[in-house]
C-alpha cells in the first residue's frame, strides 16, 4: 500500500512537470514562430500540423514497443532525450538557424511522445492495483487540466522575462526532472515481458497481433471505435467554439473566452468527481456518462432563448466538459483494467492513433456542413452524441 502511494505521487508529479514542459514549449514556440512573419500562418502551420503527422505514423509502433521492452525505462529514456533536445536548442542563438532547429526538434518530441504515450497508459496497471487505477486517472488529469489553465498565463510572463532561450532551457530541465522522479517508482503488478531482440518483421507481426487481439475482444473494439466517433464530434465543437459570438448573437463580445473558462471549470470539477467513483467502472455507466454530456451540450440553445444570460448559457459548456471529463477517465481505466497486460501498449498506440485520425477528418466534415451563425449547431452535436451513446449501450449489450 505504502508502494503504491508513493508510486502514484511520482507519477502524478513526473507527468504533471512534463506537461509544462510540453505546454512552455508549445507556447514559446508558437509565440516565436508567429512573431517572425506575423502576416503569415506557415510556420506555425507546419510547426502543429508535423505533430499530428508523427503521431499518426509511429503511435502503433510506440505501442507495440511499449509491450516489449521495460516500460518504466522507456519513459525515462524518452523524457531524458527530450529534455537533452530542448537543452541543445536553447543554445542555438542565430534566428533563421532557430526557426529550423525549432521545427526539427518539434518532430523529436512527437517522436518521443509517440512511445511515451502508450507507455505512460501501460505502465499504470504495473504500479497500482485494478480498484485504484480510475483514482490515479482522475489525479492526472485534475493535474493536467490545472496545468492547460494556469501554465500559459505563467509562461507568458517567463517569455517576457527569460526570452525564447530560457524558456526553452526551463523545458528541458522539467522533462529531466520528470525522468529523475520516474526512476524512484517501483511496480507492484507483474511487469511486461522484456524481449531480448527485435526485428523489423517482428514488430509488424507484434502489430498484428494486437490487431487481432482488439477485434476478438468485441468490448474492446466497440469502445475503440466509440471514442473515435466521440472525437469525432469533438472536432465539431472544437471548431464551432470560436464561433460562439456569431452563434449567439444577442452577446455582443467575449463569449468565446467565457465559455474556455467555464469548461476548464467543468473538466476540472469532472476530473475531481471521478475519484469519488473509481470503484464501480462499467461500460454501461460509461455510456450514462456520455449521454449526460451530449445532454448538457443540447441544453446551449434553449437556455440561450429562454434567458439571455452569459453566466447561465455558460452552464451548458460547463456541465458538458464535466461529464465528457468523467466519460474520457472512465474509458481509459476499463480499457487499463480489461486489457490483458501484454496487449496494453499496442491497444493504447491504437487508440492514440485513431484518435489523431478522426479529429482532422471531423473539422474538415463539420467545416462544410456547419453554419456558423446556426445558433442550433451545438445543440446538433449534443444531440448526435446523446444517440451515439444510445446506440453503443446496446452494442455493448
Amino acid at each position: 500500500m505504502n508502494n503504491m502511494k508513493k508510486n502514484i505521487l511520482y507519477l502524478v508529479y513526473s507527468k504533471g512537470i512534463s506537461r509544462i514542459g510540453d505546454v512552455m514549449f508549445d507556447y514559446a514556440n508558437n509565440r516565436f514562430l508567429a512573431g517572425i512573419n506575423p502576416t503569415s500562418l506557415s510556420l506555425v502551420a507546419i510547426y502543429q500540423s508535423l505533430e499530428s503527422v508523427i503521431g499518426v505514423l509511429f503511435n502503433l509502433f510506440g505501442g507495440v514497443i511499449a509491450d516489449s521492452f521495460n516500460r518504466k525505462k522507456i519513459i525515462i529514456a524518452t523524457n531524458i532525450l527530450c529534455g537533452l533536445s530542448c537543452i541543445t536548442l536553447s543554445f542555438i542563438s542565430q534566428e533563421q538557424w532557430l526557426v529550423y532547429a525549432i521545427v526539427i526538434t518539434n518532430v523529436i518530441l512527437a517522436f518521443m511522445s509517440a512511445f511515451s504515450g502508450p507507455s505512460y497508459k501501460a505502465f499504470t496497471k504495473e504500479i497500482v492495483k485494478k480498484d485504484s487505477i480510475s483514482q490515479l486517472n482522475s489525479l492526472l488529469e485534475t493535474t493536467s487540466t490545472v496545468i492547460k489553465v494556469t501554465i500559459p498565463m505563467i509562461a507568458t510572463f517567463l517569455y517576457k522575462l527569460l526570452g525564447i532561450h530560457g524558456v526553452l532551457l526551463l523545458d528541458g530541465l522539467s522533462f529531466l526532472i520528470a525522468a529523475s522522479l520516474i526512476f524512484f517508482i517501483t511496480p507492484v503488478n507483474e511487469e511486461v515481458e522484456t524481449k531480448e531482440n527485435m526485428t523489423i518483421r517482428g514488430i509488424f507481426d507484434d502489430l498484428k497481433i494486437g490487431f487481432t487481439y482488439v477485434y476478438s475482444h468485441k468490448q474492446i473494439l466497440i469502445i475503440i471505435a466509440l471514442s473515435a466517433l466521440v472525437n469525432f464530434f469533438l472536432a465539431a465543437y472544437n471548431l464551432l467554439l470560436p464561433y460562439s459570438n456569431q452563434m449567439f448573437g444577442s452577446f455582443s463580445s467575449g463569449l468565446y473566452g467565457t465559455f474556455l473558462t467555464a469548461e476548464a471549470i467543468g473538466g476540472f470539477m469532472g476530473a475531481i468527481l471521478s475519484g469519488f467513483i473509481n470503484k464501480s467502472l462499467s461500460s454501461k455507466r460509461l455510456m450514462l456518462f456520455l449521454a449526460y454530456s451530449g445532454l448538457m451540450l443540447m441544453l446551449v440553445a434553449p437556455l440561450y432563448y429562454m434567458f439571455r444570460n452569459v453566466i447561465i448559457l455558460a452552464f451548458s459548456p460547463a456541465l458538458f466538459s464535466l461529464f465528457l471529463s468523467i466519460f474520457n477517465i472512465q474509458f481509459f481505466s476499463i480499457v487499463q483494467r480489461d486489457v490483458d497486460n501484454e496487449f496494453l501498449g499496442r491497444v493504447f498506440g491504437i487508440i492514440f492513433t485513431v484518435a489523431i485520425l478522426f479529429m482532422p477528418l471531423g473539422t474538415v466534415f463539420f467545416s462544410v456542413v456547419l453554419n456558423p451563425n446556426n445558433t442550433f449547431n451545438l445543440f446538433i452535436i449534443g444531440v448526435s452524441i446523446t444517440i451515439l451513446s444510445l446506440i453503443f449501450s446496446t452494442l455493448l449489450k
